[in-house]
């Protein structure tokens, strides 16, 4: 029985970084398939990416281990994304899951201590380290009917409320955005929690 739904946000088209964010090099391997790994760690998940057209082949061929979903218009946002996720968990498993860790690939500062925290909360959450929060993000009970029942293009933090979970991770708000943000990606991909 999968005890954890994650959902991998990857429909992003990448133009500041010109280059699509879930492919760049993280110590050798993409980085969805770095992340997918570290997921991977929590017992009984189950991953599911959300992607562009332009990337599915590729997402497919990086991580066959996992379900990927095309979201054939990502510029809606990525609530629609989350719900193109989610409905691919219902056909999947006939309901919507109890517990869904929504992933940015953008956001990699995770650790698997990070996610361990985050998933002892028994409602929908966030990492904060420095009085700033992170990702991943944790949607508990009828906050993933709400948000799958939502238009796509109303932001997730409109939806639905989420409590701050401290922790202490200093690459928690690493962010995958621009050419420059590869430096610090290079540097965590190095460290023993990547």
């Amino acid at each position: 029985m999968v005890a954890l739904e994650v959902i991998i946000l990857a429909a992003g088209r990448s133009t500041r970084l010109g280059q699509p964010k879930a492919l760049v090099d993280a110590g050798g391997e993409t980085l969805i398939a770095r992340m997918v790994t570290r997921i991977q760690h929590v017992e009984n998940a189950f991953v599911t990416a959300v992607t562009n057209d332009d990337l599915l082949a590729d997402i497919i061929l990086a991580c066959p281990s996992i379900q990927v979903v095309l979201n054939p218009e990502p510029e809606q946002g990525r609530t629609g994304s989350i719900q193109r996720g989610l409905a691919s968990i219902l056909e999947r498993n006939g309901r919507l899951p109890q517990r869904l860790l929504i992933v940015p690939v953008d956001r990699p500062g995770w650790s698997i201590e990070v996610l361990n925290t985050l998933l002892k909360s028994d409602v929908s959450s966030y990492p904060v380290w420095n009085n700033r929060g992170g990702h991943p993000l944790l949607l508990v009970g009828d906050d993933i009917k709400t948000v799958y029942l939502s238009e796509g293009d109303v932001p997730l933090s409109s939806l639905v409320s989420r409590t701050q979970i401290p922790v202490e991770f200093p690459y928690l708000h690493l962010n995958i955005d621009t050419v420059d943000d590869l430096e610090q990606l290079n540097l965590a991909a190095r460290e023993q929690w990547f």
